[in-house]
């Protein structure tokens, strides 16, 4: 008897179809991004978060789409995992949708949530909509990036971004021990000082300087008198592509910051965090590295295509950052490369 449920094979490698699945591929790419920009802009996950689950026919006249394009739509975002189908197999009006779980992760039970990934999709907007040919031939940017942000509001948004984010960062770093034997930390670009109070908490006997631009040292003295830890986090302000770190520190900590600096600023800063430590000292990075990360660097460094503050090479692999460390006169020690949960690896390296 025909085996109803025995999956396709793979195409072979070379193969007409392997050939046109590669290219289809890429497309669906586009295809997924623009339905979740229309996803986002009709508020699907939160009418869908509050009414638990709706018929395309009541779906599209809440929405006032087009009841055929309505249907095909939320089929797709079925297709793509951001919506649960139950019945419609053959296109009838009463289908019914519901958020899936995988648009829950992102935007919460109730579709409010996720202030990153709509961010995301925000910034991601803002530079495809604009024509890359022209672009990449010249063209101004109505939106370019500046850095260092060129005031408080500017810096707060970059701040928040990598607060919501920061769970992830400090779970890898703990995950690592890297600090574990440490008592001085100085956490370079330690933004909003989530992150230095975090790892106070979890070490009782590690003080943190956090090293950053007067706006967001700013909010970094402010996160840590919310959250009481001025006895043992302080700031230090200071711009790290033109000032000295302050020195006599036995950890001196990256937590994503170097992906977005060039090798020879990285190797600059390297050169700057060995004059920090003491002896015994150890540099600590926290980075997401190419190894492993094909989507995530590809998004990112596809949006710094259209940000002229960046440079080349911001998300490196992990054999460069090697390079860049022995140049500064490091070796790397250890390596806890990223857990299932996260993109970030841990490098430690020590003076030579």
């Amino acid at each position: 008897m025909l085996d109803l449920l025995e999956q396709p094979e793979a195409p072979p490698a070379g193969s007409p179809r392997d050939h046109d699945a590669l290219f289809y591929d890429i497309l669906a790419g586009g295809a997924k991004t623009r339905l979740l920009e229309a996803f986002l802009d009709l508020q699907v996950p939160e009418i869908l978060g509050s009414r638990g689950e709706m018929t395309a026919r009541d779906f599209c006249r809440q929405l006032a789409v087009h009841p055929h394009r309505g249907w095909k739509f939320l089929h797709l975002l079925a297709t793509v995992g951001l919506l649960e189908q139950a019945a419609g197999d053959h296109g009838e009006d009463d289908a019914v949708f519901r958020l899936s779980p995988a648009a829950k992760y992102h935007f919460g039970e109730d579709g409010r949530q996720g202030y990153y990934y709509r961010d995301l999709v925000n910034f991601w907007r803002n530079v495809a909509v604009l024509p890359i040919v022209e672009v990449l031939r010249g063209m101004p940017l109505p939106n370019a990036v500046r850095w260092p942000p060129p005031g408080l509001n500017e810096a707060e948004h970059l701040e928040t971004w990598m607060r919501v984010t920061a769970e992830g960062a400090v779970a890898t770093v703990l995950n690592s021990g890297a600090l574990a034997e440490g008592s001085r930390l100085l956490d370079v670009g330690g933004g909003d000082g989530t992150i230095g109070c975090a790892l106070a908490q979890h070490y009782p006997g590690l003080k943190v300087t956090v090293f950053n631009l007067p706006a967001s040292a700013y909010l970094a003295r402010r996160t840590i008198s919310e959250k009481g830890c001025g006895d043992r986090v302080q700031v230090h302000e200071g711009d790290f592509l033109q000032d000295e770190f302050p020195a006599g520190y036995d950890r001196v900590l990256f937590s994503r910051v170097l992906c977005d600096w060039t090798p020879a600023v990285c190797r600059m800063l390297f050169e700057k965090s060995r004059r920090a430590l003491g002896p015994g000292g150890r540099l600590v990075i926290n980075e997401a590295l190419v190894d492993g990360n094909l989507d995530y660097t590809v998004s990112w460094e596809f949006r710094y295509l259209f940000y002229d503050t960046f440079g080349r090479c911001l998300f490196k692999p992990l054999h460069v950052y090697r390079e860049l460390l022995n140049d500064a006169g490091f070796e790397i020690v250890n390596y806890t490369p990223m857990p299932p949960a996260v993109f970030y690896s841990v490098i430690e390296a020590v003076p030579k």
